[in-house]
């Protein structure tokens, strides 16, 4: 049986290979492939571990079981949790232990069934999420988007995130006492972060990691095979988390692995394994207006400038039209986050901006 189709508590514990790898009987080759199981999906690692604390009840260290009865215990302990009931006969197997074992492993089961039943809802994407973001020494803030529409999130260090619908982030409320920027995705997010070279900015999603100094780009993770980078503006470095470079990858200055430069996207296919490359030629990897929108203003009047900030980042912003009627903006403003943008308008206007109940208000004297 393929190690990747292991999807129930049954398809571990009536692999020979498994147990004889739990009790450390295993091939050399053998042994290699479940030690680096989880690197490749992570995303089973309740159901992996719960299959080793089954297998550890049956056969521990007071009794040992012949395979074939093994096999026979663990289908009549995956037939006792299912619904509805049965009438079973003693087994063979007598002792006092075996029966102590044998109730304690169909807890266990019934415990576990109830948990995955709630959690077979949840995508692969999400279930790593939860893991990273449960394992961060650092405490975070959460955004969860349940909106139809995006959803800015502005983070410490002054990058952007558009964060779409069914999707979330995790990050630290300050990037000060940390050595590097890190946040956590599950779903879908535009990212445009602020520039730093001594403290590189990483997105961890699913598997993949993507790691930037300072540009714009998208990452997806959603419930599906494939996880994607698309990069808009810069270099991203993108690498998995089971690769075995990824701590010099991590630590170097430079952007090194698969480095993706505008228009192209990095595919890290989950079920192979493998990060490739390739450039966006469909339109519907470009489906946020942000993704879109070239921010070049050549004497723009200052309403067109604020409608098209508006509509790439679903905010509000609030000024006086009247005041303003005179107000133009000549600028190249594509790779920043939003609120240098706002700092460059309003140092190049006289004007001012502050952050108020999700909008931006905008003050100024006018222009002549």
């Amino acid at each position: 049986m393929k190690r990747s189709n292991h999807s129930e508590l049954d398809d571990f514990l009536e692999d020979d290979s498994f147990r004889l790898w739990v009790f450390e009987k295993a091939t050399p080759e053998a042994a290699q492939q479940w030690d680096n199981f989880l690197l490749l999906y992570p995303q089973k690692e309740f159901i992996f571990r719960k299959a080793q604390e089954v297998l550890r009840a049956i056969e521990g260290d007071t009794f040992v079981l012949p395979t074939a009865s093994v096999r026979h215990n663990i289908r009549q302990i995956m037939q006792d949790t299912e619904p509805a009931p049965f009438v079973q006969s003693i087994p063979w197997y007598h002792s006092p232990v075996w029966r102590w074992a044998a109730a304690a492993v169909v807890v266990l089961v019934v415990s576990w069934y109830s948990w995955h039943r709630n959690q077979q809802a949840l995508p692969p994407s999400t279930a790593i999420y939860r893991q990273m973001v449960s394992a961060s020494a650092a405490p975070l803030e959460e955004v969860e988007n349940k909106t139809t529409q995006s959803r800015l999130v502005l983070l410490a260090d002054g990058s952007s995130v558009v964060l779409q619908p069914n999707s979330r982030i995790s990050y630290p409320k300050q990037f000060d006492q940390h050595p590097k920027r890190e946040v956590y995705l599950t779903g879908e997010a535009f990212f445009e972060v602020a520039k730093n070279p001594d403290k590189p900015f990483f997105v961890y999603a699913d598997n993949l990691i993507t790691k930037v100094l300072g540009t714009s780009f998208t990452v997806r993770a959603y419930d599906r095979q494939a996880v994607d980078v698309t990069v808009k503006t810069g270099k991203v470095s993108v690498f998995t988390r089971f690769d075995k470079e990824r701590v010099e990858k991590k630590e170097s200055k430079q952007l090194i692995g698969l480095v993706l430069t505008p228009n192209q996207r990095g595919l890290f296919d989950r079920e192979e394994g493998r990060l490739l490359r390739s450039l966006v030629e469909s339109p519907n990897l470009l489906d946020m207006p942000i993704q879109r929108s070239v921010f070049e203003f050549n004497d723009t009047p200052v309403s067109a400038v604020f409608a098209s900030l508006e509509k790439a980042y679903g905010v509000e912003i609030i000024f006086d039209a009247e005041v303003m009627k005179n107000c133009y903006l000549t600028a190249s403003l594509d790779d920043e986050p939003l609120f240098e943008k706002l700092n460059m308008i309003c140092q190049t206007l006289d004007a001012q901006h502050e952050q108020m109940d999700g909008k931006i208000l905008i003050s100024s004297k006018g222009c002549q």
